[in-house]
Formats: structure tokens, sequence, C-alpha cells
């Protein structure tokens, strides 16, 4: 038996009445909206982000020709990264969602399924074109964004007046140490704000450290290091607060230079040395330049760091194709349900079943990212999940 008399077979609400007509009139409505909430949407993110920048736009153009192909450089750059993170899910689950409103809005939905048509045949076009939505996805997520990375380092820079990033984090987990940053200047690797944490307080001798500046040294041999300058240190040692409960407690610095003076709570130094696997390179991708990076780049620099952070990104990106087909498969459900009575209720709640589940998605990646799950299962927990229940209402439909 060939693999198509199987298909057959065994599923056939894909194969019974099929009319490749109502297919492609299917199909063709779901890229039609596609194409107009791609746009719209597309067109609400540029006019919030440009009332938010128009003024650093302005300081670093001179005149309305210069500002208007610095706004379209910009955004041409940065749309395709927008569209892969966010826009793309949103999007595809939107236009499902209109598409069969259109079919029950114009009274066409009854008599397609007084034909014999079931709900799962009738979505298998707009099942199709959200797969096709997920390999592009993937294609432009590979192989567009890594060629613009430079390009989006310039805007970004442009957009700021320097090529700077703020409000960093870095966990070291062969250290034991959380290092925060307020900003950091890319160009001159120095960073700014430094606060240095420890994640397993009273495990062992820990220190709390705080720097006005931090600077990367790197001399003509050997390795490069970060020089701390102009801050305080804390030290904390491990005590048994109770029977097998270890607690932390700070160490008082002496001041034998002064009779009589109290003891001091913190030492402060005037250049300090920082112990950490920390890299220029780790802070310069710690904003959106992880989305210019290629899976197999992913994959190198998961095996050559310890990083949890890095796993919880590379099979993170393994994933996000899929989201689109997901959603769709919960959606559709969602709107057969509630949209035969009430179409913006169903409507609703296909948005807010999206929004559940990238936000428990992004719990589950986060766990493993601190180490709490593998991070594999972290990053594929939430659409296993979500998929699991989809598969179950999605057999409760019409057939």
């Amino acid at each position: 038996m060939s693999i198509l008399q199987k298909i057959k077979t065994n599923c056939p609400e894909l194969t019974g009445r099929f009319s490749p007509t109502l297919d492609l009139y299917i199909l063709r409505m779901f890229l039609a909206v596609y194409a107009v909430n791609l746009f719209s949407f597309c067109l609400i993110f540029v006019l919030i982000d440009l009332v938010e920048n128009l003024d650093n736009f302005n300081r670093q153009t001179g005149s309305p020709g210069e500002l208007f192909q610095f706004v379209l450089r910009y955004y041409s750059i940065n749309l395709p990264i927008v569209f892969c993170q966010v826009l793309g899910p949103i999007v595809c689950l939107t236009s499902g969602i209109f598409t069969l409103t259109l079919l029950q809005r114009s009274n066409e939905l009854i008599p397609i399924l007084a034909n014999g048509r079931s709900y799962r045949r009738l979505f298998v076009p707009v099942l199709f074109a959200a797969c096709l939505v997920s390999v592009g996805t993937y294609l432009v997520q590979d192989y567009w964004l890594p060629g613009t990375r430079e390009a989006f380092r310039e805007m970004a820079s442009k957009r700021k007046g320097r090529l700077e990033s703020r409000d960093l984090k870095y966990e070291d987990t062969q250290k034991g140490i959380l290092i925060l940053i307020k900003r950091y200047l890319i160009n001159e690797k120095r960073a700014e704000g430094v606060l240095v944490l420890p994640t397993n307080p009273g495990k062992g001798s820990d220190s709390v450290i705080s720097a006005r500046q931090m600077e990367w040294v790197q001399p003509s041999q050997g390795q490069g290091y970060w020089l701390m300058k102009r801050g305080w240190i804390s030290l904390y040692e491990p005590f048994e607060f109770q029977a097998g409960s270890q607690r932390s407690r700070l160490v008082t610095v002496p001041q034998p230079a002064v009779e009589g003076g109290a003891d001091r709570l913190s030492e402060s130094f005037i250049e300090q040395e920082l112990v950490t696997g920390l890299s220029p390179e780790d802070l310069e991708v710690r904003e959106a330049e992880v989305a210019h990076m290629r899976l197999a780049d992913l994959r190198r620099k998961m095996r050559a760091t310890d990083d949890r952070s890095w796993r919880s990104k590379y099979y993170s990106r393994l994933f996000h194709p899929v989201h689109n087909v997901i959603l769709l498969l919960l959606g559709l459900p969602v709107i057969v349900y509630f949209g035969t009575s009430n179409v913006f209720l169903g409507a609703f709640l296909a948005a807010c079943l999206g929004t559940v589940y990238f936000v428990t998605g992004a719990f589950c990646q986060q766990l493993g990212a601190q180490g709490i799950l593998p991070a594999a299962i972290g990053s594929a927990l939430g659409p296993l999940l979500f998929f699991a229940l989809s598969m179950t209402w999605w057999r409760d439909l019409r057939s």
C-alpha cells in the first residue's frame, strides 16, 4: 500500500471531499489577510517607535531628505528582527482568526460544512500556510538577519547617540556570581555602575562588590581581564544559624590607623581585578544581537561555554518556528467553540490563550536557563504542553 493510500485510509478527513478550488480559495484568503495584518502591525510598530525616537533621529540628520533616508534604512533593518521575534506568530494567529471570521460573516462557512467538509479538513490550507510562514521565519532568522549585524550596530548607535548598552546582567555559573551593569560602552569596552553579587550565599566566603567603572584590559600576551576602579567590597562569612541551616554574616573591617575608630562594614579600593569568565563579546550580544546569530553560531557558543543561558537560547531557537502552527492549533478551535455566538469573545479568548502560551514558554525557558530544569526540557516544555492541549481540542472538532 502506498503512502497516499495509507493517508486516505487512516485520515479520511484530510482527503475526503477533496476540492482544490476551495482549498486555493481559503489559502488565497488567508494569505491576503496575512499580508494586510502584517502591514498593519508593522505600521503600528513603526509609528510608536518613531514617536519615541524622532528627536534622536533629528539630531543625527541635517535635512528632511536625510531624515527620511535614515528612518527608511533604520526600520528596514529592525522590522525583520521584530517580525521573527514577536510579530510573526501574532500575525499568523490573527490571520487565522480573521479568515474563519470572514467565512462566517459572508455566510460561506455553513454551506461548506453542510457539503460534508469537516472543520479539520477546512483548516488544512490555513495550517499549510502557517507551515510556509514558519519556514520563511527560519530562513529570515538564519540567513537574512546575520548579514545585517553591523548595520544594526551602526543604526543602534545613531539612535542612542553612542554605541552603548544599558541594564545588563551576566551570571557566571563557574564563579558563582551575578554581574549587574548599568551602562556599557561597547567601543571603549568600559562599564559604569557595576554591582557583583553572590548567587549561592551561605555556602562559602562571599563578597559584594560595587564599582563606579570597570574596564577591559588586554595585555600583549595572555588573556585579558576586567579591572574595577573606585569601589568598595563587603565580605561575608558562613555560619550555622540553626542546626543544619547555613547563613551568611557580614565581616567588619577594623581601622588600625584610627585609634578608637569604629569598624567599617566595607573596604574601599582604587583598582581591583574581577575574576570572572565574562568577556566583552558576552556583553556586546546581550541585547538584540543574539537575534543576528545563526543556529550554527548558537550551537558553537553553547559548546564553548558552560553558561546555561546559551543552551536555553539554542534550544529556544529550535522551537521558535513552530510557534505559528501551535498558536493556530490553539486559536482555531477556540473560535469554532465560542465564535459562532460571539466573534469578539472568541477572538479575545484566542488572544488571551496566545498570551498564556508565550508567558508559559518564557517561564519554562527561564527555568532551563537557571538550571532548575535541563535547558532542552525548559525550552520544549511550553510548546509541547500546549501542542498536546491543542491536539485534544482538535480531536473534538466536528469530523
